[in-house]
Formats: C-alpha cells, structure tokens, sequence
C-alpha cells in the first residue's frame, strides 16, 4: 500500500504505460502433475498447430504413477493407470480409453526422439482434471480434482490461497519478497476479480481481494480520466472518502463522480502485493482507453534489467470493463 501512495501520480503512469514498448515473452509451458513441476530434460512440450499442449507422455505418465508403454513397430503408446487403459496411436485421432474408441482433434507425434501426446486428452481419460492458465502458460493436472496446485518442493509449508499454492521457503526471496512468477499469479488473480459495472443507472467499482499469506497487504490505485483532462483516483490512501476504497476483504464503490459515461477516456489501474518492510518485486499495470483504441495489461519488474510481461492478448477486457 506504501508503494500505491508513492506511485500514483497518474500523468507518470498513463505516459509509462504507452511509452514503453511491449517485450514479447516466450515463457516456456510448464506442467505441474499433483503440485509437482515436471522437469523435461530433453524436450520441451509445446502448442501444435491445432492448439493443443503437446507432452512428452514418458514423464508426465511416470508423474501420475502411470505405466508407460512403447511400441516401436505398431507405432502405438499405451498408458495404463487405476485400472485405464489408454492407447494413441502416432499420427492417428483415433484412440481407445479401455479397448472403447474415441475421437480428438489433433494427433500424438514423435519429436526429436520423443512420444508426445496431447495432455488434455489423455490426462481426462486416465481420470484427471486439467486446467490450463494462458497467462503464466502452465497446464495443471490432478488426480484429486480439487485445487489448482503449484511446485510442491520438500522444503518450507504450502498453503493455498484462494486455489494460489504458495511456500513460505521457496517462494520468497532473501529479502522476504514474494518471487516474481508467485507474484504475477497473485496479480492477475485480483486482475481477474475487478469489475467496474453499472446497475441502475449508476457507476460501481466492485472488487473481491484475494486470500494473501500472512504479513502481505494489496495495493490497489485507480485512475479515471475524464475526456476534458479532469481525473479520479482510488485507492485505500485517498484521504477523502468519496475516493477511499477499502485494502482487503470485498467492496462496492459507486463511482458517484461518473454521470455520463461518454465523457470518461481512459482507466489507469496498478496492482502490487507488497510486504511492509519489504515491498515488492513488480507492480501489475492495466491500462483501457472506453473507445479500445488501446488496452494494455502488463507486469513491469522492479528490476530495470527484466523486460515487462504483457498479458494483453489472454486478458479478458469484457469481463472487467462492463461500463
């Protein structure tokens, strides 16, 4: 919150965000079976051409306790698990979950020595549950069906927040700052649950706060800016109430100083998950002009040496622009 009163001076904002240019970000795709990443040493999986993540079946099924056959002649992978049985055939759409046969849109293939199979398919048919996360590009599969997990390594505790796993050891750095890719999920969680919409005739600003570990506080700033250059800010450090906007929990706000809604150009908005003593590693930026003529969501380092994230082509604008 400490960060949100030192940065909110909006001019600064608006002309960082449309002033730096966009870095394309190639993140790998990760796979994380029963909160466990799945290393690759060899291959790496990928989108094939019918939009589909392609794995390498061999350490994805070793990860599910899955037994894993190859046949060299008939070109065919079986993976067999509590009692399934799963065959694909290289090349072929067709395959059979316990000798009954299905249909998929896409095909298993042989990559560089490698099977690879489409994980959707084959992970539901032994009787998981996938999720796929487009902004941080991580498949996530569980037996339980449960919560959306995360790297389960031996060190610290996990507890999850809001379905976010985070480890008080390995998710934060030596300064007691949350890593960067555990922030991003955060981030873009609150993202996800900020809405502004009208009903009746009026304007709110609604917003459900993520569960955070314990010692962490949001940081939430909200600009609108009027087309005759006058402007409105929100956040939890705004000294007059008509602007104070709650810093945890859930609120509704009516934005009482929006009566015609064509007269608003621009949102500005910035997300940070500091620490008290600590701050933070990178600060969520959203930015949405009311004609879309341009709409921005990125993630901006604290460090000057790490290129900004942009999650502009996965974010759903619709869902958090309803004005």
């Amino acid at each position: 919150m400490k960060r949100i009163a030192k940065i909110l001076t909006v001019i600064l904002v608006i002309t960082y965000l449309f002033s730096v240019p966009t870095f394309a970000v190639d993140l790998p795709i990760r796979v994380v079976v029963n909160g466990t990443k799945i290393n690759f040493p060899d291959v790496e999986p990928f989108i094939d051409e019918n939009s589909r993540t392609q794995v390498p079946i061999r350490f994805v099924g070793e990860a599910l306790g899955a037994d894993v056959s190859w046949d060299g002649n008939t070109k065919k992978v079986t993976i067999t698990l509590n009692g399934r049985k799963v065959v694909l055939q290289i090349g072929n759409k067709n395959y059979e979950v316990n000798g009954q046969k299905k249909q998929m849109d896409t095909v298993a293939l042989l990559k560089e020595s490698r099977t690879f199979v489409p994980v959707r398919f084959v992970s539901e048919a032994l009787g998981a549950t996938v999720k796929w996360n487009a902004n941080i590009k991580t498949v996530y599969i569980d037996m339980n069906g449960d919560v959306i997990p995360s790297p389960d390594p031996t060190e610290g505790s996990v507890k999850y927040y809001d379905g976010i796993a985070f480890n008080d050891t390995t998710d934060v750095d030596a300064y007691g700052r949350i890593k960067i890719e555990k922030s991003k999920e955060f981030l873009l969680k609150l993202a996800d649950q900020l809405r502004f919409v009208k009903e009746n005739g009026k304007y709110y600003i609604e917003c459900t706060y993520p569960e955070i570990p314990e010692g962490y506080e949001w940081g939430l700033g909200i600009a609108i800016f009027n087309k005759d250059g006058t402007y409105t800010t929100y956040s939890p450090v705004e000294r007059n109430p008509k602007w104070l906007i709650p810093a945890e929990g859930s609120f509704k706000k009516e934005a009482t100083d929006i009566t015609n809604i064509n007269n608003v150009d621009l949102f500005s908005i910035l997300v940070s998950l500091d620490h008290p003593e600590t701050e933070s590693l990178g600060i969520l930026n959203i930015a949405y002009y009311l004609d879309r003529s341009k709409m921005k969501i990125k993630f901006v380092p604290e460090s000057g040496a790490l290129s900004p994230e942009d999650y502009t082509a996965t974010f759903d604008f619709n869902k958090m622009f309803q004005w």
